[in-house]
């Protein structure tokens, strides 16, 4: 019987990288490889949709450290798990999708090959959201215990150039897509170009505030527009708070966490207004439904989707005046601005689901 291969991820909730842990579990498993997912939290739907031929451990390590967060406490449980209760004949490689020290000091310890998969461009993960000094050990950190694992892959372009700076044997550092099953081409939708729709967790990396700061202005000039944000997270209370303040409550409207297609399908604009990103799924699955894109231009992933704006429209981090400028145009002059999306939907194939799956899986067997 073949090893396994551990799934490293402490905290799996919803969102693009469990997307990406399912798509790869399944993919592995139908390709009669083992695969073991160790976690400390699951999301139930998540759960759902795995395949029955993956394996699933829960740390049952009891541990608390005042100190630490619980996403650092889930960390270390996993860690420990894989240290004390698993096997070592059993597994041969750890593919880590979180908190990728605790994954690759595992490997070290158990004599075995380390492959991390990088989520988010390092630089712009830290950028925004520690001072100089904790951005400047935070940063340090992940690149000291980078040099140990034996393979990243990161899922855009920008991120590989960036960690082939600073590793010292840049010749592991890859790009490997994240997968997306691909419609058909022939499906066309009716859409309302007043219809707005952004995807995401409700946490501050997506920038929510900027998008419903642009929506304010947008309304001033076309009071038809309105925008629904899909997604849960923490920052919710906050957001609500802001459109409230705004007065824009028949206007933005909150969903919570649901499949996103019934919007794909008859929204007029996607928006993107992430602070950064690794390659957001979210973008690809808009130009598979052929939704019209409008995306902060930040590290990293859009830019390289939509190809320097020939297959959307890219505006500046953080700026919701030229975010609110790009919304306008595009739904005055909506005909041309869904040229690009068509443009978009032909070379999705660089995407595709069995493509992507296959790159990861013949790369990690080669090790």
């Amino acid at each position: 019987m073949n090893k396994k291969i551990i799934f490293f991820a402490p905290n799996i909730e919803d969102g693009g990288l469990e997307k990406n842990i399912i798509s790869l579990s399944n993919y592995f498993v139908s390709k009669n490889t083992n695969v073991e997912i160790v976690y400390s939290k699951i999301s139930s739907k998540v759960k759902r949709k795995l395949d029955k031929k993956v394996s699933l451990s829960k740390s049952n390590i009891k541990l608390e450290i005042p100190i630490f967060n619980d996403r650092i406490n889930n960390s270390i449980k996993c860690f420990l798990y894989i240290l004390l209760k698993l096997k070592s004949d059993k597994f041969d490689k750890i593919l880590s999708f979180q908190d990728h020290p605790f994954a690759i000091c595992c490997s070290l310890i158990r004599k075995k090959k380390s492959i991390i998969r990088i989520a988010n461009h390092p630089f712009g993960s830290l950028f925004f959201f520690n001072n100089k000094i904790k951005f400047i050990v935070k940063i340090f950190i992940k690149i000291f215990f980078y040099q140990f694992s034996n393979l990243i892959i990161s899922n855009s372009k920008q991120s590989t150039r960036y960690f082939k700076k600073y590793i010292f044997n840049p010749k592991k550092c890859i790009t490997i897509y994240n997968p997306i099953v691909l419609l058909n081409k022939s499906n066309t939708y009716k859409r309302d170009k007043n219809l707005i729709i952004s995807v995401g967790r409700l946490e501050k990396q997506k920038n929510f505030e900027n998008l419903i700061k642009a929506i304010r202005i947008c309304n001033i000039k076309n009071n038809k527009i309105r925008l629904y944000i899909i997604g849960k997270g923490r920052e919710r209370k906050n957001l609500q708070k802001l459109r409230n303040k705004y007065n824009l409550r028949k206007i933005i409207h909150f969903t919570g966490y649901k499949n996103p297609d019934e919007y794909y399908k008859k929204s007029g604009i996607f928006v993107l207004s992430s602070y950064f990103e690794g390659l957001p799924n979210v973008l690809i699955e808009a130009i598979n439904y052929g939704l019209p894109i409008i995306s902060s231009d930040c590290f990293s992933g859009p830019r390289e989707i939509l190809k320097n704006n020939k297959y959307g429209s890219l505006y500046k981090v953080g700026d919701y005046k030229d975010l609110a400028n790009k919304i306008i145009i595009a739904n005055r002059n909506y005909y041309n601005f869904s040229k690009k999306i068509k443009l978009a939907k032909k070379d999705l194939k660089r995407f595709s689901f069995n493509l992507q799956c296959k790159k990861y899986l013949d790369t990690i067997n080669a090790l």
